[in-house]
């Protein structure tokens, strides 16, 4: 039964490579979807701020074109003052002209910010075109990485399969089932006592089980986990 116990230790620690594999595995791709998101926020990020810069521009454009109206109304009021025969006439254009020229000040303005606004946006959609074209670059070379990463890993990860089937059948059929049950609850399924202490529970085990382990005629159970648990005399 020692023997028995030897082998499962040697499968637990390929098992561990294993599963240490089998994460890396997941890992990779998941941090390279997470990379491929970031690129995904800054490109609607992007497509937002271009929809407001033309909603700007637009909008700029209808500004001008009213300034222009206002300026052809302007002059046609200007020669219709030296056309009017009352002062009624004379004070009604010159009121029409004062507004108009009111209107047209505001009016320019507005333009003024909204072009510094313009600008600004346009500066910003710059920056984040470039910080996209970096951020795709990035993620070209990652995906790359990736994917020989995980050729290696695959490899790797067929070596511990390999090596994990023909350990486990060296060990009895009824050993390696209580074994997996075990790791699959608890991930460690065999474990050393030390000094009469499960190491993994940190419980004290019975006097008697201890004296038993000791001979290591047995696979014993800690009572507490109940993992797989034997004696190492260098833990004394």
């Amino acid at each position: 039964m020692r023997e028995q116990l030897k082998l499962l230790e040697q499968l637990q620690v390929v098992d561990a490579k294993l599963h240490e594999t089998q994460e890396a595995l997941t890992a990779l791709p998941a941090k390279l979807k997470s990379l491929k998101e970031d690129v995904s926020r800054v490109e609607q990020l992007l497509e937002s701020e271009r929809r407001q810069l033309n909603e700007a521009q637009r909008y700029r454009s209808e500004l001008e074109s009213a300034n222009t109206a206002d300026q052809d109304q302007m002059n046609k009021a200007k020669s219709k003052l030296t056309q009017v025969r009352t002062s009624k006439e004379y004070m009604a254009t010159q009121r029409e002209l004062e507004a108009t020229r009111k209107s047209t000040g505001e009016r320019e303005e507005e333009l003024l910010k909204l072009m510094e606004a313009i600008e600004a946006s346009q500066r910003t959609i710059s920056q984040h075109e470039e910080e996209l074209a970096a951020l795709k670059e990035h993620v070209a070379e990652e995906e790359k990485e990736t994917a020989e990463k995980v050729a290696g890993l695959e490899n790797v990860l067929k070596a511990h399969e390999a090596e994990h089937a023909k350990m486990a059948a060296t060990i009895r059929k009824d050993v390696l089932a209580k074994y997996d049950a075990i790791r699959k609850r608890k991930g460690l399924a065999v474990v050393p006592a030390h000094r009469g202490v499960c190491t993994g529970c940190n419980m004290a085990l019975p006097p008697q089980l201890f004296n038993i382990l000791q001979r290591g005629e047995t696979i014993e159970y800690c009572p507490s986990c109940q993992r797989i648990v034997y004696y190492e005399p260098n833990g004394d």
